[in-house]
């Protein structure tokens, strides 16, 4: 098994077991439920396809997006879920305790996905993509010399054409000019 499958296989089935932690109390809303269980489909679809490209970008990009979504669950259902579950009147210390581990998992699984993005590019790159394949406009290594993307179409005339200091050949001096004829 070669390096690259094996950090796919870590990412998707660590990223999997905190999911499904982070979903033990349904303090979450639903499109957590749906994100972070989509990202293990996309992800074992990674894993099954060994030389594509495509399906390591779109977990990342998918794992991008849903660092920003976690932010935005928890930022909106923790609160409600805090005032239900660690109410002084609540006396069931068995889903008390349930809540705190599933939090936990959810603020654990949201720690790492920068990480886990990283590891992913790293992925990426192993399969022979790079950022310049993306065609994202304004992005060549002229602009960002890290992405490693090549110039576009576009011809800069205001800038001089670099010269590779290679002397072009100038006429030889003995040859002699032919005459016009007469009467030109």
């Amino acid at each position: 098994m070669n390096a690259p499958q094996l950090t796919l296989k870590v990412v998707v089935i660590v990223h999997f077991i905190l999911t499904t932690w982070a979903l033990l109390v349904a303090f979450q809303s639903p499109s957590y439920q749906y994100m972070n269980l989509g990202l293990t489909f996309v992800g074992v679809l990674a894993i099954i396809n060994t030389e594509s490209i495509e399906a390591v970008l779109l977990l990342m990009v998918l794992m991008l997006f849903s660092i920003l979504q976690d932010i935005v669950c928890l930022g909106l259902f923790e609160p409600a879920a805090r005032a239900v579950y660690e109410n002084a009147s609540y006396n069931n210390w068995t889903m008390k305790n349930t809540y705190r581990f599933s939090l936990g998992m959810t603020i654990l699984n949201l720690l790492i996905k920068p990480f886990t993005c990283f590891m992913l590019y790293r992925v990426y790159q192993e399969r022979g993509g790079s950022m310049g394949d993306l065609n994202i406009p304004g992005l060549d290594a002229a602009n960002f010399p890290g992405f490693g993307g090549q110039k576009g179409p576009y011809e800069n005339i205001d800038q001089p054409v670099p010269s590779n200091n290679v002397e072009t050949a100038s006429p030889h001096h003995s040859i002699e000019k032919p005459q016009d004829p007469p009467g030109y």
